[in-house]
């Protein structure tokens, strides 16, 4: 036991980067899901879309697993996505609001690790209501069509709606840098219309319907038999190919947001 007390402890110079980065993390997590904002939005936008689901026979008409999952999964990408991201549209310029830059500048913490553990933290308690509702949506779905829903429902929410809130998250995190919260949530909300709900059909050019839409759409189609939307007005067959392609640019487009950013900080840090 005495040995165990002189042991010395790590001072946070000393801390390796992702020891600093989970603090960070951590940090950003307890204050963003603290939030009743948070809660009001993401849950009520999610609920709002849930209220007239489509298609309208949605739980009750339909009895294959992946199809049943996969539309659910559509429906809570329509709308939940524009409060994740409006959500964390303040959180980049909370501590110049609160006059703490020189504060942070002067820690040894380092710009990585506070950017990399608030884009964890944040983005993991934004994100929590979005996963309990998912949560409590397959404990219903279980009670009405069996607990093998339950596997496939997690699934759906791994390559359905996980990449597009981390995609969405990484430009809210990163973006309002330059241009501001308010002017960035007006953006978010053109953009994902324009670029996930707004086909081909409309008559004007937009990503609706390709593999770089953020709404979920092509892993649904070719791994759950969801309804496909603006796809199917294109005449594009969902499949594994495009399934992947769809994820990877939106995973990699999400830290290549956060890498440029880390970079144009650092460059811009008097140290």
């Amino acid at each position: 036991m005495t040995t165990a007390l002189l042991r010395p402890i790590a001072t946070p110079a000393e801390r390796g980067w992702w020891a600093k980065a989970q603090a960070a993390a951590r940090y950003e997590y307890l204050m963003q899901v603290r939030r009743p904002a948070v809660w009001l939005v993401v849950v009520g936008l999610i609920a709002l879309r849930s209220s007239s689901p489509w298609p309208p026979e949605l739980s009750a008409g339909i009895t294959d697993h992946g199809t049943l999952v996969g539309d659910w999964a559509m429906n809570v990408m329509m709308l939940a996505p524009i409060g994740v991201g409006a959500m964390l549209a303040d959180r980049v310029r909370r501590e110049s609001r609160l006059d703490l830059d020189d504060l942070l500048a002067s820690t040894p913490t380092g710009i990585g690790p506070r950017l990399w553990g608030k884009a964890l933290g944040a983005t993991a308690a934004t994100i929590t209501p979005v996963a309990l509702f998912w949560a409590a949506l397959l404990a219903y779905l279980a009670s009405g069509h069996g607990i093998s829903v339950v596997p496939v429902g997690l699934e759906a929410f791994a390559a359905m709606i996980l990449p597009g809130l981390l995609f969405i998250s990484a430009f809210s995190l990163t973006v309002p840098h330059l241009i501001g919260p308010p002017l960035y949530r007006l953006g978010l909300v053109g953009y994902w219309f324009w670029g996930n709900m707004v086909g081909p059909r409309y008559g004007i050019p937009t990503l609706a319907g390709t593999p770089f839409e953020a709404i979920g759409e092509y892993p649904g189609g070719a791994w759950f038999h969801a309804h496909m939307f603006d796809a199917a007005d294109r005449g594009a067959h969902a499949d594994t190919a495009n399934a992947i392609l769809s994820i990877a640019f939106l995973l990699i487009a999400a830290l290549v947001a956060l890498g440029v950013t880390h970079y144009v900080l650092n460059r811009r840090s008097p140290s």
